[in-house]
């Protein structure tokens, strides 16, 4: 696992799983060009949100069976033809799955926790060996055209899953299927399940839900490991210009370093990405998303041209400004599904 993610270089950027594009192959180019590590989208605009990417239309037909349809994400043909053009020189995909509580709870809708603890585990513990399967496939795929893969499960509402007993080796079976996994959490950390499992990549929302304690000690055993955590930095929402995302970042890291590490050993272990998909807002918020993320990775290395990328934190900063005039008030899609989801667990008990 360390020898793979040692690949990336520190403050790789990257989304997280939805984008705002209709057309695969546009989505696709834009994953692959305007994020350092390239990954393969959802595109809920044309294909449906993150529980009809694994399930269809609709979730709850014909209920659960193990044999239930594979299929392959709907753009994976356009990022197979993009990575296979213009390979990244790290070598490395990351692939975003709907985690097996998400897709249980949306199966279920609720009434498993009515009948008891034991039921929605063992349904997640199902659909985790099909999703597995499923992975599996695409991993294989990457694998032929020299890439190896991060999967990065997807899990929104895991704070109140947990709460309902959830455990760890839910994952066992996707833990397996690539040589490096993680876990994407846009709602509330259970910081100590995530400590229990540890996944090679912890990805969480910093802006909603800051940097506390107990995520100082659960990130410095994920580093001491060789792992990655990835700073979902910019709220696609509330846009904020480059010089607040640096700070934003780099107040995290100096608090995770604390006494015993240095700031730049942690930012030496971090990724960036938005704080969830943006499936739900425009396409100039994601491109801002992207290229807010691509200066702040630049400003906390150092990199030389100091001069533009100055101009560029000055653009990103005016533009973030006026976009925040006009969203004032407004309501994200985006937030409201992941929300809504999040909730779904908590009406569940």
């Amino acid at each position: 696992m360390g020898s793979i993610l040692t690949r990336l270089a520190p403050l790789t950027t990257t989304g997280v799983g939805s984008l705002p594009f209709t057309q695969p192959g546009e989505a696709a180019r834009h994953a692959a060009g305007a994020y350092e590590l390239p990954f393969c989208p959802q595109l809920p605009r044309a294909y449906g949100d993150m529980l009809q990417e694994w399930l269809g239309a609709d979730p709850g037909r014909c209920g659960w069976a193990p044999d239930r349809d594979r299929q392959m994400p709907a753009a994976w043909d356009a990022v197979v033809l993009e990575l296979r053009r213009r390979p990244p020189s790290h070598g490395l995909v990351k692939l975003q799955v709907t985690g097996p509580l998400t897709l249980a709870m949306a199966l279920e809708r609720g009434r498993a926790y009515a009948r008891g603890r034991s039921d929605v585990d063992g349904l997640a513990r199902e659909i985790a060996g099909w999703l597995a399967a499923a992975v599996a496939g695409q991993v294989s795929g990457l694998r032929e055209l020299g890439l190896a893969t991060v999967v990065v499960i997807d899990e929104p509402g895991l704070m109140t899953a947990w709460h309902h007993g959830a455990t760890a080796s839910v994952w066992d079976a996707l833990r397996v299927a690539a040589p490096a996994w993680g876990v994407h959490v846009c709602g509330e950390v259970p910081w100590r399940l995530l400590d229990v499992a540890e996944p090679d990549v912890l990805s969480y929302d910093l802006v909603r839900y800051g940097c506390d304690r107990g995520a100082h000690t659960v990130i410095r055993r994920l580093m001491r490991r060789g792992g990655r955590v990835m700073w979902g930095a910019v709220d696609a929402v509330a846009l904020q210009g480059s010089s607040s995302i640096v700070d934003r970042i780099w107040a995290a890291a100096r608090a995770v370093a604390g006494r015993r590490w240095r700031t730049a050993d942690v930012l030496g272990c971090s990724l960036l990405s938005g704080t969830c998909g943006t499936g739900g807002v425009d396409l100039e918020a994601e491109r801002d998303v992207a290229r807010g993320l691509r200066v702040a990775a630049r400003l906390l290395r150092g990199e030389p041209g100091g001069d533009a990328i100055g101009r560029e934190v000055g653009q990103l900063d005016a533009l973030a400004s006026s976009r925040r005039r006009w969203m004032t008030g407004a309501t994200s899609a985006m937030t409201s599904s992941t929300d809504a989801l999040a909730s779904g667990w908590r009406r569940s008990t």
